[in-house]
């Protein structure tokens, strides 16, 4: 029965000791700073200009997505070749959808763009196209096209649609 009487007893002395082992194993703290900045390299899109596609005039008759092709969107692409991590580049074209899902709006109702690329694989609205950048190549060719909507009566009027470009790294 003794030996049951001072089990709890010494118990109790092991436990109190710990915390006096474990402070003299520390030998003292002090605080960690850890600090930097992180950036993404730039690039230089069309040299910070605006982005225009002219079409000049088009004849209604003649907007049937095929024949005004010829408009590239022509701009350029600049990026600090040595800041880059990797020369993989994606391009999002950010816009509302016309009166199809495919196509740009444009402000006049039942007229579309169409943005292809050189292949004449659509890119629709919020749609990407990735590349690898190469210093001093070109960015990908895309193309911007009229569409007019079926039995549409287009009026005789000056057009405008837009849409944003936004280049990031994968």
């Amino acid at each position: 029965m003794f030996i049951w009487k001072s089990a709890p007893f010494a118990l109790v002395c092991c436990l109190a000791g710990l915390p006096a082992i474990s402070l003299a194993a520390d030998g003292g703290t002090t605080t960690l700073t850890i600090t930097g900045n992180i950036v993404e390299p730039d690039c230089v899109i069309n040299n910070n200009q605006q982005i225009v596609v002219d079409f000049k005039e088009v004849m209604t008759t003649r907007i049937d997505g095929v024949s005004y092709k010829r408009e590239q969107i022509i701009y350029t692409v600049s990026c600090d070749s040595d800041k880059l991590i990797s020369n993989k580049l994606l391009i999002t074209l950010r816009g509302t959808a016309g009166y199809n899902a495919g196509l740009f709006s444009t402000d006049v109702t039942g007229l579309g763009i169409r943005v292809t690329n050189a292949s004449g694989t659509a890119i629709a609205p919020n749609g990407t196209v990735d590349f690898t950048y190469v210093d001093g190549g070109t960015p990908p060719v895309l193309y911007a096209i009229p569409v007019a909507q079926n039995a549409a009566t287009l009026p005789n009027v000056d057009f405008n649609g837009s849409a944003t470009m936004v280049f990031s790294y994968l």
